[in-house]
């Protein structure tokens, strides 16, 4: 199901921002144009700054006009489009802004399952408001504000598929044309909290009264998933013949606070008595629950769903972090390729590798902390990260590889360690490989040796994405991790420096081939994180950390201590 945000596959597409400001009197005005790298309009992609009325979103051809008072002016702004990482610019980011000037966006990895409802016969209800009584109020939306943002709290079955949503715009409204578009969230503490939609659902009506959206097209499937919430925004509208615009949803009161409401996409959600006139069409297996087997089913992917929210927050937090965006950043030219690297710290030298298509932020756990007892290089990889890419051929991981040997050589490092997270960890491995006599130490978190080594389900998915009748913007991304690494096991013997071998216990990297990996190396230590998955630098960093100090700080004679 091509839509459902907590169960697509493992992509980013990145996008780019061309913007310019002008100056005013105790203000500030930026206007740009939203585009994707092949210079498509991302629309609706909204920006403010947190907490203040100073936002906007951009129109569907992804132009936009922000007004920034003075007394703004200290304070950050964020861009935010549905399917993407939020980007987050300073003010000295800002001001720095000329014409021409680009901004990178990532979209979200999604890299779980699709959602398959199954049954022999799926059961049909509505749930919310039916019919609008006589006594009714509405909090109006205003026309200068767009990226105002107001709707429901629904509950849903464990399994629902969405139909349709009907809402009732108050007959006192008046205006000749109006395009809302729909937000979807999971619902945490009764207020919206992740978003479930990779792509923006636009509505547009010249009538009054009840409207309906289908929603069949965007086959947007939950399991597990007790409640979500549905907001809209107005994006653009015409007044009527006497140039008048006036528009309002009905809602009603009530005693629970289903009334949602925020003024911007970086403000806080507030929750009010009372419940639009709206309601929301599901169909849902009416099966689930009956049967012991179906409702385990249930638990497990309301854990899968809790694992990526989990995901998204330090996503989030990695890109507000600092780290990948540092000023002293530095860049070393490859010739085919500028790679972007930070240090921090002082000591013997630690180099950090991400993992598939992230960046040096996803370690802004770790960086802190590592700065304290080593010289950390981090790294963007080639065409990830702030990391360019002008070569044409495929990505490989000794091609990774290849590239860090050239880094380091520029670098003027004779000797290091090496920290890599995934891909980065496969990167390790073929470095180490190739370049014996330049590794100390090696921690290899989730990597594997070919893709089989991964769990076939994940692997399926990127194979249907890669087969879709669209393919993605960089799909070398997932056609790297579909066709690489291929070291054969017996090559991991060749390896005499100390390795750390890390990974989740419930990573997506299998069990037996984690064991294989640290079989193969001569005196390789093997931890395995409990309650954990294959993002353990996120969800476990104190352990992790610890687990990576220890190791790096071990004498080279008692490198054959095994953890278990």
């Amino acid at each position: 199901m091509k839509n459902v945000a907590v169960h697509t596959k493992g992509l980013f597409i990145t996008g780019m921002l061309l913007l310019f400001i002008f100056s005013a009197s105790a203000q500030s005005v930026l206007t740009g144009t939203v585009k994707d790298l092949q210079h498509r309009p991302i629309a609706y992609c909204s920006l403010g700054i947190k907490n203040s009325k100073a936002a906007t979103v951009a129109d569907e051809r992804g132009a936009f006009r922000l007004i920034i008072p003075d007394s703004l002016a200290d304070r950050n702004l964020v861009f935010s489009a549905i399917g993407f990482v939020d980007r987050e610019m300073s003010p000295g980011e800002i001001n720095k802004l000329k014409e021409g000037t680009v901004v990178i966006l990532e979209e979200k990895i999604f890299d779980m399952a699709e959602v398959v409802i199954k049954g022999t016969k799926l059961k049909e209800k509505t749930v919310g408001q039916r019919s609008r009584p006589m006594i009714t109020f509405s909090k109006m939306f205003d026309q200068h504000v767009p990226s105002i943002e107001q709707g429901n709290v629904f509950e849903i079955e464990e399994q629902s598929l969405l139909k349709a949503y009907n809402f009732y715009i108050m007959p006192s409204s008046k205006f000749s044309s109006i395009t809302l578009k729909l937000n979807l969230y999971a619902v945490r503490n009764n207020l919206p909290d992740t978003s479930l939609l990779r792509e923006n659902i636009t509505y547009r009506t010249t009538a009054k009264g009840w409207q309906h959206i289908d929603l069949t097209p965007y086959q947007l499937g939950f399991n597990g998933m007790a409640k979500i919430a549905l907001t809209l925004q107005l994006v653009e509208h015409q007044p009527d013949s006497t140039n008048t615009f006036v528009f309002g949803i009905s809602a009603k009161k009530t005693l629970s606070k289903d009334l949602l409401f925020r003024y911007q996409s970086q403000g806080n959600w507030e929750n009010n008595a009372g419940a639009f006139i709206a309601n929301l069409e599901i169909k849902y297996n009416k099966e689930v629950g009956k049967a012991k087997k179906p409702a385990e089913k249930v638990v497990e992917e309301t854990s899968e769903v809790s694992m990526l929210a989990d995901y998204y927050h330090h996503k989030e937090a990695a890109q507000k972090s600092g780290y990948g965006k540092r000023k002293n950043g530095r860049f070393i030219d490859l010739d085919d390729a500028k790679i972007y690297t930070e240090e921090y710290g002082e000591g013997e030298p630690l180099l950090l590798l991400h993992g598939n298509n992230g960046s040096i932020s996803d370690f802004y756990l770790q960086i802190p902390f590592l700065a304290k007892h080593f010289k950390v290089i981090a790294i963007d990889t080639r065409g990830q990260g702030r990391s360019t890419d002008l070569s044409t051929r495929a990505y490989s991981y000794d091609g990774f590889a290849a590239d860090l040997y050239k880094i380091i050589s520029k670098l003027g490092l004779k000797k290091v360690n090496i920290v890599g997270w995934s891909d980065g960890g496969n990167t390790a491995l073929s470095f180490n490989l190739a370049h014996p006599e330049m590794v100390k130490k090696i921690v290899a978190i989730g990597a594997n040796l070919n893709p089989s080594g991964v769990k076939d389900s994940l692997i399926a998915s990127f194979k249907q994405q890669i087969e879709a009748d669209t393919l993605p913007q960089q799909h070398k991304l997932i056609r790297l991790m579909l066709e690489h690494p291929h070291i054969e096991a017996s090559q991991l013997k060749q390896i005499s420096n100390p390795v750390l071998v890390i990974a989740g216990s419930d990573d997506v990297i299998k069990p037996e081939h984690t064991q294989l990996i640290a079989s193969q190396i001569s005196g390789a230590q093997l931890e395995i994180i409990p309650n954990a998955t294959h993002y353990v630098p996120f969800e476990k960093p104190a352990q992790l950390n610890q687990a990576i100090l220890h190791f790096l700080a071990l004498p080279e004679k008692n490198k054959d201590r095994q953890r278990k």
